[in-house]
């Protein structure tokens, strides 16, 4: 009797977990996507991007989160994400490893790519994407 008084709370313990969880922690569909962090601050976070780099013998990998002025604009990523990750990739794959690997080197390419989506999205930065967050960043 015990064991199943065990069981019983144990799958009520389990089930109260599963149902605590919410749906964003569930959301990633096709190119990336959108949520309010914990801050308040909207984001969307796009599918990892591996490219070759211009001299060919070396790739990035990196993962990127970008932070948005609001929800609209994370919806609005979603909804030209393919030219989004274009421009991404054409931006990477123009860059040398050894621009890229210093400290200084991630700002310059947070603001690019700042700067490219932005342009994407025909909008200021205060309107659009205000911060780049690399989540992964590997140089191989």
């Amino acid at each position: 009797m015990q064991k199943f008084s065990f069981l019983k709370l144990f799958c009520s313990a389990l089930l109260c977990v599963l149902c605590s969880l919410t749906p964003a922690a569930f959301a990633n569909s096709g190119g990336g996507s959108a949520s309010a962090s914990a801050g308040g601050a909207a984001t969307a976070a796009l599918e990892p991007f591996t490219v070759n780099l211009s001299s060919f013998d070396r790739y990035l990998q990196v993962s990127v989160t970008l932070q948005v002025a609001g929800p609209e604009v994370a919806d609005k990523i979603k909804a030209v994400m393919p030219m989004v990750r274009h421009n991404m990739i054409m931006l990477l794959s123009g860059k040398e490893s050894s621009q890229i690997q210093s400290a200084d080197g991630k700002h310059d390419l947070i603001e690019e790519i700042k700067e490219r989506v932005n342009k994407v999205l025909e909008t200021k930065e205060k309107n659009g994407v205000t911060d780049v967050f690399f989540v992964n960043f590997v140089i191989q």
